[in-house]
């Protein structure tokens, strides 16, 4: 009799462990490019309203994002050149981390500033509201680094100053594949780390800001990047 017992037992934990992991967590609100979610390597594209489960990842490629709405009101983005276990995205989308490091990036948007105005001033007084004003006439839906064109830091940095964190995302990378080598292009990273953090992504977050540490390991915001490592 107790062995029966113990079958039912360990049977009823086998499926209420197999629930846990397919019960839907949330589901795909918006997606650009190809985005698949994959289980035991089979990988299917995703489409509008998709749920998606503990036990699936999602990846995406080049020029390719992915939001998703969780079932407790947060909402995560998953860039370009992802493959992210739906699970630990989750998990990670419940940290403390934006409220630990806010600190460390109202340091960062001042440094911006005051580069900016010094590479103003070297290029001869470009200012920005010149930029904004060239680019006020556009559709703000338009996702223009898509474009066959090129985009510049404060194109990119703007949604990320207007905390358009999606848009932000999509743009700062764009920006850091055509001009890996610009002098602003660690600003551009660290910006990017950022608004993974605010975009429910603390995965991707480490991701940049490891990088950021191996790529620039004397500048000045490595320190602060190491900062916000240690709360990720």
């Amino acid at each position: 009799m107790r062995t029966i017992a113990f079958i039912l037992l360990m049977s009823l934990t086998s499926l209420t462990f197999a629930q846990s992991t397919t019960a839907a967590l949330g589901k795909i609100i918006y997606y650009e490019g190809k985005v698949e979610l994959g289980k035991d390597n089979k990988w299917s594209a995703v489409k509008l309203q998709t749920e998606v489960s503990a036990d699936q990842s999602v990846r995406t490629v080049a020029n390719a994002m992915v939001e998703i709405a969780w079932n407790n009101g947060s909402k995560s983005v998953v860039g370009a050149n992802s493959n992210i276990n739906i699970g630990e995205l989750h998990k990670a989308s419940q940290s403390k981390a934006k409220a630990e490091t806010e600190g460390v990036f109202t340091g960062f948007k001042a440094k911006v500033n005051t580069k900016a105005v010094a590479k103003r001033s070297e290029e001869g007084g470009i200012r920005r509201d010149k930029v904004e004003a060239d680019t006020s006439d556009r559709d703000k839906e338009v996702v223009y680094w898509k474009e066959d064109r090129e985009i510049s830091f404060e194109e990119a940095y703007s949604f990320y100053d207007n905390k358009e964190y999606a848009k932000a995302i999509g743009a700062l990378q764009a920006f850091l594949m055509q001009k890996p080598k610009d002098e602003m292009a660690s600003f551009a990273m660290f910006a990017l780390g950022h608004s993974y953090i605010m975009s429910n992504n603390n995965i991707k977050a480490k991701e940049v800001f490891s990088n950021f540490v191996a790529m620039y390991p004397q500048d000045p915001m490595k320190a602060d990047a190491e900062k916000v490592l240690a709360k990720l």
